[in-house]
């Protein structure tokens, strides 16, 4: 594919007008400059609409629809992909933004006809936009692996944030266009099994989006339904598979479940840590009674302190503070 191809941006948004700016913003400032961006705004009830009307270029499109909300995500992106004239497609949300060399940095990867997307790393922000830190953090992912290693990552985990994304047009139609299973309020982690089954990915080891973490992210508030749906769906997804390629993939499903278990607990114990930091002690301590249950020895005893520090009415951010991670006073 040449390097002048067009890609088509599609950035879904809704209420984020403290945010819409410096995404489009964000667009405008990319080095290559053969791009179109389709913001398809679903019902704001805030300055979201007044907000991109004044950029002013032909290469932005703003569609506006009566809200269909998280859990008909997908309608709205492929809505966006119908109408899209790029070879290559991007995805960058209302509230996310990219640094200037993105797509210049990700267009080239596509002369290899084999590959159908590319991904990199983000930088996770908090809501005024400041770095927090980066991931996927494991630059084992960036080696270049074949289609059944990046399959085999992916069914345990979905290591590939949605702003770090481009991908063929082609290959997104060939799978009948973004995927959402049913009660799940995204469309990435089924988009990307589907894709990895047709063709290679491309990890680039370098920050190529920048997601924002606040409190009013759809994917914040519905956290835990996301990742029991994704996983639900990568069980359904696993055994679907051919039983030559479930072989060549060296897992079975007991590997699976046991990887999803773990990380529900971990999720638990998330919500026990924010409920600690929220002063909502009661919620606290059911999260990490819930985070006991199937989890590995550290989750364990996290959740255990955590359960003490709901009783002591404290909060868990002295232990963060203490490992020199990131606190959640970081992301308010």
């Amino acid at each position: 594919m040449p390097h002048h191809a067009l890609v088509s941006i599609i950035t879904p948004t809704y209420n984020h007008e403290k945010f819409i700016g410096k995404c489009v913003e964000s667009v405008l400032s990319q080095t290559y400059s053969n791009w179109e961006q389709i913001i398809i705004d679903d019902g704001s009830t805030d300055k979201t609409a007044e907000i991109v009307a004044k950029y002013k270029d032909d290469r932005i499109t703003f569609l506006r629809q009566n809200n269909k909300g998280i859990f008909r995500l997908s309608e709205t992106y492929n809505k966006a992909l119908k109408i899209a004239r790029g070879e290559l497609i991007a995805v960058l949300e209302g509230d996310d933004f990219w640094p200037s060399w993105k797509l210049e940095r990700q267009i080239r990867v596509f002369d290899k006809q084999e590959i159908v997307l590319s991904a990199g790393k983000v930088a996770v922000t908090n809501i005024g936009g400041k770095t927090i830190y980066c991931c996927p953090n494991d630059d084992k992912l960036f080696r270049s692996m074949e289609k059944e290693k990046i399959l085999r990552k992916l069914l345990f985990q979905n290591f590939i944030p949605a702003c770090s994304v481009v991908c063929r047009k082609d290959a997104l139609i060939a799978i009948g266009g973004f995927k959402q299973p049913q009660n799940v309020p995204s469309v990435d982690y089924a988009t990307w099994l589907e894709l990895s089954l047709i063709g290679r990915f491309e990890l680039i080891n370098e920050v190529l989006g920048f997601y924002r973490l606040h409190k009013n992210q759809a994917s914040f508030i519905w956290s835990k339904e996301l990742s029991l749906g994704n996983m639900r769906y990568g069980l359904v997804f696993f055994e679907k598979l051919p039983e030559r390629t479930r072989k060549k993939l060296g897992v079975n499903i007991s590997d699976l479940i046991k990887a999803y278990q773990y990380r529900i607990a971990a999720i638990n114990f998330y919500w026990g840590r924010m409920n600690l930091y929220d002063r909502k002690w009661k919620e606290s301590r059911d999260n990490f009674k819930r985070a006991l249950l199937n989890s590995k020895l550290l989750t364990k005893a996290e959740a255990s302190l955590g359960i003490i520090c709901s009783y002591l009415q404290v909060d868990l951010e002295w232990t963060a503070a203490l490992l020199h991670k990131p606190q959640l006073s970081e992301f308010r």
